[in-house]
């Protein structure tokens, strides 16, 4: 009796931190460490500082990869950790010719303020601004990874007739902050009994959700691998379900979360992403 009643104190605890939180640290865990010493990285980016809406300083790193770049790349990286990690994920795509800028959200890395769905958006936000108009008449990607995708969705949607991009590219994403919640309690045992929470305390405000038929008639491809056990595949499936065309989905075999281009196949995906950059910013 002691025992259940331990556990259900303890479960009721979560349910009140999930439900007062609205299941927001399902979503952010960043860190400020410096993962990367910058003097060891080459090529060097250049540290860019902006401001968000409400004032706050953002940092990024823009990479230069040619003196006439073929296109530039807005990346929206993952819920975890800061740039100094998650710029990996595209650096050996400089040496193909291309340019591509990384961002940090609020709270993450030398960013200032916390990150939620709203500042998280208005940073990604500003970041494309920002990029829009450095060398306008260079192509403009969007890629996001992970949560970064989910973002990188609704930032090009509601861009779409403003902003001119060439190539939406997401990998591992969903397409609803709820139901990517939901899935997520759903898949451990001890959390299985409170999915339900984020059904009923996340908003969908700022959730590509709704959104993701306006990228059209800009291609969108979406990568998703079928091991992802962070994200599972079918997240991704409605991301590309809920696309207009002109869409691809490019199913990853045994493929971990964002691991597309660094996989067993890693090297095949890379070749089929530079192809699929060559045919849509030209």
């Amino acid at each position: 009796m002691k025992s259940y009643c331990h556990w259900s104190l303890s479960t009721l605890g979560i349910v009140m931190t999930l439900t007062l939180s609205g299941c927001g640290h399902l979503f952010y865990y960043p860190t400020q460490y410096m993962y990367v010493d910058l003097k060891k990285v080459d090529p060097k980016p250049e540290q860019v500082e902006f401001k968000n809406q409400d004032g706050k300083k953002l940092i990024g790193w823009y990479f230069k990869g040619a003196d006439k770049p073929k296109a530039k790349i807005l990346f929206f990286h993952g819920n975890a950790e800061n740039i100094s990690s998650h710029f990996l994920m595209l650096h050996w795509i400089l040496k193909h010719g291309y340019d591509y800028f990384i961002f940090d959200y609020p709270g993450y890395g030398g960013s200032e303020g916390e990150p939620t769905q709203k500042s998280t958006t208005e940073a990604g936000q500003m970041a494309l601004e920002w990029l829009s108009k450095k060398s306008p008449q260079v192509p403009l990607v969007v890629f996001g990874q992970s949560l970064g995708g989910n973002i990188a969705l609704y930032t090009a949607a509601q861009n779409q007739g403003k902003i001119p991009l060439c190539l939406v590219a997401v990998e591992s994403t969903f397409k609803s902050y709820k139901k990517v919640g939901q899935r997520l309690l759903a898949g451990r045992w001890w959390t299985w009994p409170l999915q339900w929470v984020p059904l009923v305390t996340v908003g969908e405000s700022y959730s590509a959700t709704d959104r993701i038929d306006k990228i059209s008639p800009t291609p969108l491809l979406v990568m998703h691998g079928d091991a992802d056990r962070v994200v599972p595949l079918s997240n991704g499936e409605d991301v590309f379900n809920a696309a207009k065309e002109p869409k691809e989905f490019w199913r990853v075999p045994n493929g971990l979360h964002i691991r597309a281009f660094f996989g067993s196949d890693g090297a095949d995906f890379q070749k089929r992403f530079l192809d699929k950059l060559a045919t849509s910013c030209r």
